[in-house]
């Protein structure tokens, strides 16, 4: 499977800030759209503390564990794990745009540009309080993402250089969607299978039209080696 691109990332997450901004309502728009950010750190960053301040108290990770996640953009979710159990973790991200982006961190940039797409100046006026809201001065992410995917044994071995050994727990951060066919489902987990088979493999998970959780559960268990977990992406459904 292919990582996603910058454009699948923006066609996928959409955020109109204004409305969020210090009293509640969008600025006087003067027949112009509002600003809206995508795949950022001002709401994604919060969006996944959240999530995994539930999902720690079903997951239960342990602060010995050393983890592996997959599939996580920019690693903000690494970074919520880590706050949550203290755990070693480490994040992996096939994407080319999130590889790029570790050099080149052009998050302002793109967020002067969104600023910029409705009209706005974004270092005078409304548009400088609006970059003042969405930019926090910082990097886009604290993290170090590797660009592997643990389906051979020269990237298995990367990781566990980084992790300073075998992950005991691989977690496949919501990754699969209805463009995945059963094959690259039944990779990916033989990929962190590839380990050495003792470590737990947990896919949280967004039921989509084309595949329940519980049909999932079924082509990961229908598999010799390592049980796979799934669970939703809000710890309502937990399959074992």
């Amino acid at each position: 499977m292919a990582g996603w691109t910058k454009a699948d990332y923006d066609a996928n997450y959409r955020f109109y800030v204004e409305r969020r901004m210090p009293g509640g309502s969008p600025h006087n728009l003067e027949g112009r759209q509002q600003v809206k950010i995508h795949y950022h750190k001002l709401w994604m960053q919060p969006l996944l503390a959240a999530r995994w301040s539930v999902l720690q108290s079903v997951l239960n990770i342990a602060p010995t564990d050393k983890v592996c996640m997959v599939g996580v953009g920019f690693g903000w979710g690494v970074d919520a794990v880590i706050a949550e159990t203290d755990a070693a973790v480490i994040g992996i991200d096939i994407s080319q745009y999130i590889a790029d982006e570790q050099q080149a961190n052009t998050e302002e940039t793109e967020l002067r540009a969104e600023v910029s797409a409705v009209g706005l100046d974004p270092d005078t006026g409304h548009g400088l309080e609006v970059m003042n809201f969405i930019f926090d001065g910082q990097p886009r992410s604290n993290v170090i993402v590797l660009q592997e995917d643990a389906k051979t044994g020269q990237s298995r071995t990367k990781i566990r250089g980084e992790l300073g050994g075998n992950p005991s727990v691989v977690v496949y951060e919501d990754i699969i969607d209805d463009d995945w066919a059963d094959q690259d489902i039944i990779d990916a987990r033989n990929g962190g299978n590839g380990f050495g088979g003792q470590q737990r493999l947990i896919f949280l998970y967004t039921q989509t039209q084309a595949r329940t959780f519980q049909n999932l559960f079924d082509l990961l268990n229908a598999l010799q080696g390592t049980p796979s977990e799934v669970i939703s992406a809000d710890g309502q459904v937990h399959l074992t």
